[in-house]
Parts: C-alpha cells; structure tokens; sequence
C-alpha cells in the first residue's frame, strides 16, 4: 500500500537515489541488487551503498535464498511492512471505526464505537480522541506511527480541517478536527471518506485515462472524482450532490437546514422510515443493509421507485458536466439486483448529448478498507519521505 515515492520531489542526489531504490523495490521492477543496478543503471557498490542505507532505515527487508552454485545465496528485497503504521478514523452509520494499518495495508488493530444521533461537536471530539489513543497504544514496538487520518462523510473542509456537516449527526457543525486531536500527540490528516475511497479503487482499474466519478447511494449522498488517475482534492468542500436543490422535492426539510435537497428524495435517511413501515427490521448500518435489502421488493416502494428515477437523472447530469470516462456507484440499495436493473435502465434512457455516449455505469460493491487505505496512504508517503531525509 505504500505508493513508490517520487525521486523528483528530493532535492539531495543521494536522497533521490534512496527514492530510486525504494520505488523499483515497492513497484516489482527490481527485488536484487543486480536487478536495481541494471534498472536504475548505478554501478553495483552504489547499490549496495544505497540498499544497506534504506535496510538500516528500516525501509527495506532482504532475505537469502537457496544458494546458486558456488556463489553466495540469492539476496531477495522487499519493503519492510513494520516499518511504517498510519491510524485511520472513518465512519459508517452512526459508528466510528478506528484502524491501524502498517506499510501494506495489513490491518494491526480495529476498534469501534458507536455514537448517538443528537452528539454534538464536544461529545465526538471525545469519541474521535479514545479512539485515536487507543490505536497509538496498540503500535508495535519499533514501528514508526506516520498519524491519524479523519476520513470524513458528510460536508468537509480537508484544507482547514472543519467537519462542516453530516447527516448522520445533525447537530454537528464546525468541528475543527485537527484540535479535536491534538491532545493525541499524532499528525492529523483530514481527508474526505469519498475521495479516499476514490484513491485506492482506482488501484484496481486496468485503465485510469480521463474522468472516473465516484458516487456513494446511501445514508448520504455525494462523489469523488479523478482525472487521469489522480483525485480531485478541493481547496474546501466538494461534490455534496445531496444537497442539490430541486423543484419536485420542494417543501422537504433537510438537515443542511435547506429544503428540496436531493437527499430528501433518495438517501437512506429518507427512506428509510418508509421502507421500515413494511419491513421493521431493517438497520441503519449500511454494511448489514445492504445484504438484507436483497430479499426484498424495493420496486414495489413508490419512494424508493422515485429515488432510483432521481439518481439517474442526477448522475446523467453530471455526465453532462464533467464528461467522465467512467461511473462509479456504491450503495446498499444497489445491493437489491432487480432495482439496480431498474436504476441502470433509468440512466440508459437519459442519453447524454447528440453523438455522444454515456459512459460505462459499474456497480463499484462495498469495502470499509478501500477508504481506510486510501486514508492512510498520504501518511504513509509522507513519513517514508522523511525516513528517506533524516
């Protein structure tokens, strides 16, 4: 999970060539010494230079292997995973998870809380700090804690650190997170949950060229976006789509404090007190949501019909805007096959403009990881940046 560092960014040639190193190891372009003097075309006492100065850092692991004739055995290099720990803080529902992962995502320690819908900014700063102390004491000796990233649902200002709104906890607002932390001792990282997301599904893509929109259906609703295989990261909130305004869901509260948001017609906030008048049982929690919407006939739901109705035409219209290469879509209601067929149709039938198509629609399934590890990614790079200096 720890990306290859750019060398361009190091200004010291030794410090570059460290960088060099490292990023051919972490990209399987060279696991020997031999390979990295043939790829990065140093001479050989150059590499053995740089690798023993990147094994007594910490940064990089090499075993023996079977000997080869006479000589001595085969040396394989990897990066060290215990040598860098990020803590990641993210939400779902109404619980906060706490994760600790190490330099390849291997997850160390998971804790979980869950806190109630009237908390306020006081009452989940106390939540978010046990958590985060929590994850620095289950640090494994001899490894470096890069920080704790916030990754954040709702309406954020990752520049500033502010957690603007959520839906989830209404009577949230304006919670500078950096503060709420600081009593932890640890670097704080506020990153949008969506755009983390984004970050680490576009690893698993085979093409990354032009536009690719995320788009997360569920307790709230709002997008990440990237281009050429790089997220969008705003100077401060961006891509609340919820809280787009419209005409025919006029006179609907919302919890931004606007009326007619798109939100009031197709989150799961919303409908979520009707779906549970035929079926009672059904949680707030997406995870467990979304298995037990499968079995049930959410077309035959006039509001949850309207809703598939609505994000089609909201997601058409944001083709018109940006134009994507490529559409992503999670959620729980996705989860139900007929009403995802019905909502893929709805989208077809919107066309996008004369000569032009309307880019590939894919259900992107969920995975609570994919934003932990896009979380702590921006961690991770930066403190291997600084192990590469000091």
């Amino acid at each position: 999970m720890l990306t290859p560092p750019d060398p361009a960014r190091f200004a010291d040639p030794v410090v570059r060539d460290r960088a060099r190193v490292l990023a051919a190891v972490l990209d399987g372009a060279a696991t020997a010494r031999p390979q990295l003097a043939d790829h990065l075309g140093l001479r050989s006492t150059a590499v053995s230079h740089l690798v023993a100065d990147l094994l007594a850092r910490g940064l990089l692991l090499e075993a023996s292997g079977p000997r080869a004739g006479r000589g001595r055995p085969a040396a394989t290099l990897r990066a060290n995973p215990a040598a860098l720990g990020a803590s990641v803080l993210s939400m779902a529902s109404r619980t906060l998870s706490g994760t600790l992962v190490d330099a390849a995502g291997g997850v160390l320690h998971r804790v979980a809380r869950p806190v109630e819908a009237d908390a306020d900014n006081a009452a989940m700063a106390r939540a978010l700090a046990g958590l985060a102390r929590q994850l620095r004491r289950a640090v494994p000796p001899g490894m470096r804690h890069a920080g704790t990233s916030v990754a954040v649902s709702g309406v954020v200002d990752a520049r500033q650190g502010q957690w603007l709104v959520s839906s989830r906890w209404p009577r949230l607002g304006g919670l500078d997170l950096p503060a709420a932390l600081r009593p932890t001792g640890a670097p704080v990282l506020v990153a949008r949950q969506l755009e983390a997301e984004l970050r680490a599904r576009l690893q698993a893509l085979p093409v990354r060229d032009g536009g690719t929109l995320l788009v997360h259906w569920g307790w709230g609703i709002g997008l990440a976006y990237a281009l050429d295989g790089r997220t969008f990261a705003a100077d401060g909130p961006f891509g609340e789509i919820g809280h787009w305004r419209l005409e025919e869901l006029a006179g609907r509260r919302c919890g931004c404090g606007h009326t007619g948001c798109l939100e009031t017609g197709a989150a799961l906030w919303s409908l979520l007190p009707g779906l549970r008048q035929t079926w009672p049982a059904l949680p707030d929690d997406e995870a467990t949501l979304g298995p037990q919407l499968r079995q049930h006939d959410l077309l035959d739901h006039p509001p949850a019909e309207a809703a598939a109705r609505l994000m089609a035409r909201t997601l058409a219209n944001l083709c018109r805007l940006l134009f994507p290469q490529r559409l992503l879509v999670c959620g729980p209601l996705l989860e139900n096959e007929p009403y995802r067929r019905h909502f893929e149709a709805s989208f077809r039938e919107e066309t996008l403009l004369r000569g032009l198509a309307l880019p590939p629609l894919l259900h992107a399934p969920a995975d609570e990881m994919l934003a932990v590890r896009g979380a702590a990614a921006p961690l991770l790079e930066r403190a291997a940046g600084d192990m590469l200096e000091g």
